[in-house]
């Protein structure tokens, strides 16, 4: 019971009114029967000085404005009948208080003003007024952007993926001019010997043009960052097997994988040495009609990943001498078209710069005879990077053709962004 009581701030104060008041009465009954040994010792008697740390209070709208430049704790000198100076030690209820009530946003100068106190001391705060800025509050929501370092140190023979932040924003909650110098979450991670994909932990800040974090509450207060650490890898077009035969009757007129390319993960020596990948052998046993078959793909041996690692393949079967547009196998041609130009779309040039392949091999199927007046002019390949954030990205490639012939690969590119450095404006 009595230390429940003790944990009673209700309690302490009743306690060191009754101590002050004991003291005072033997300080005052030494002074008319002359001091006791037990007096002389009490560090109470008379006048003193004592120094605290107080904490300082803001007296202010909170929902609508921000201020800045406020001190969490201020020194004070106070002086006074050293009872009243141990009573302040034991109780510690007192404070500094500014008031910006009814100030219009912009830097003022206040008064610092003690509080709880007590009127027979004489309290001097190491500064008796402080400048602050008073801000309008808002909430922005803004992008968080990931920046990798020393990509060049990671583990031999590695390289790193694009990060994933758990959240693609954060909302930022402080002064509306404070907040005009955040346009990102900028969230800086050392990929230094990494040779393994890892996720980290940060709490969500931002910073000004000098790098100083700028006061402000976040939400959510911290992310989750994944940083995907992986092989080399290399595109490499899909060859399928075929195993059986189709009806007595029918023929097959040709078999085209969907995805025509695959991405093997490897060391960049063994991946120099695999050319192609091809499927496990598709049956076309009894097959009368075009038929889609899910087929897996054969992971090279030296590989340590692939992707996809099934592909599904169009089959497509027709009567033998059935009268059809379709043209048969012996028809059809492949052909590599050298030198096509590719076009990027949603690039930001004032916010990256951007490594990839300006041209690029092609390769297409088509009749021979219309394959044979085909060059780069007559296809267009396109790669979107609208809203991607810095880092390496493999971007899948649009065609657009003007003759009838189909495109086979490549179906994708790796694209490299780099943000630019913000550069400082000089002022006069």
């Amino acid at each position: 019971m009595f230390e429940k009581w003790f944990n009673e701030r209700w309690f302490l104060r009743i306690v060191a009114v009754a101590l002050a008041v004991m003291l005072y009465l033997m300080v005052a009954g030494s002074n008319t029967t002359g001091k006791s040994d037990a007096a002389s010792l009490l560090p109470i008697a008379g006048q003193g000085s004592t120094k605290f740390d107080v904490p300082v209070t803001v007296q202010y709208d909170e929902s609508q404005w921000v201020a800045y430049n406020i001190p969490n704790t201020m020194e004070v000198t106070v002086k006074g009948p050293s009872s009243s100076l141990t009573m302040l030690r034991l109780v510690q209820d007192f404070g500094l208080s500014i008031d910006l009530k009814g100030l219009d946003p912009g830097y003022h100068r206040v008064r610092v003003t003690p509080t709880g106190f007590g009127k027979d001391v004489e309290v001097t705060p190491k500064q008796q007024t402080i400048e602050v800025f008073l801000d309008k509050k808002i909430t922005k929501e803004v992008p968080v952007q990931v920046a990798l370092l020393n990509k060049n140190k990671i583990a031999e023979g590695y390289v790193a993926g694009e990060a994933q932040p758990n959240q693609q924003t954060v909302e930022v909650t402080g002064g509306a001019e404070k907040l005009q110098a955040i346009s990102a979450i900028q969230v800086p991670i050392d990929v230094t010997g990494r040779a393994e994909t890892f996720k980290e932990t940060f709490n969500a800040k931002a910073t000004d043009a000098n790098g100083n974090t700028i006061n402000a509450s976040y939400q959510p207060e911290q992310l989750e960052i994944t940083v995907p650490i992986y092989k080399e890898s290399k595109t490499v077009p899909i060859n399928v097997k075929t195993k059986d035969n189709v009806k007595k009757g029918y023929t097959v007129v040709k078999i085209v994988p969907v995805t025509t390319e695959a991405r093997l993960y490897g060391t960049k020596e063994e991946l120099e040495r695999i050319g192609s990948v091809d499927t496990e052998a598709v049956s076309l046993k009894g097959l009368t009609k075009t038929t889609e078959k899910t087929v897996k793909l054969v992971e090279p041996e030296n590989a340590t990943a692939m992707d996809p690692t099934q592909v599904t393949v169009n089959i497509v079967v027709e009567k033998e001498n059935a009268k059809s547009t379709t043209e048969t196998v012996e028809d059809r041609a492949e052909k590599t078209i050298p030198g096509v130009t590719v076009t990027l779309n949603g690039f930001d040039e004032s916010k990256y710069t951007i490594d990839y392949n300006q041209t690029m091999d092609v390769v297409v199927r088509g009749k021979e005879s219309d394959l044979a007046s085909i060059d780069a002019t007559d296809i267009k390949a396109v790669i979107d990077v609208t809203g991607l954030k810095e880092g390496t990205h493999g971007l899948p490639i649009s065609y657009q053709t003007s003759k009838a012939f189909d495109v086979l690969r490549p179906d994708n590119m790796d694209v490299t962004l780099k943000a630019v450095p913000r550069t400082s404006v000089p002022t006069n």
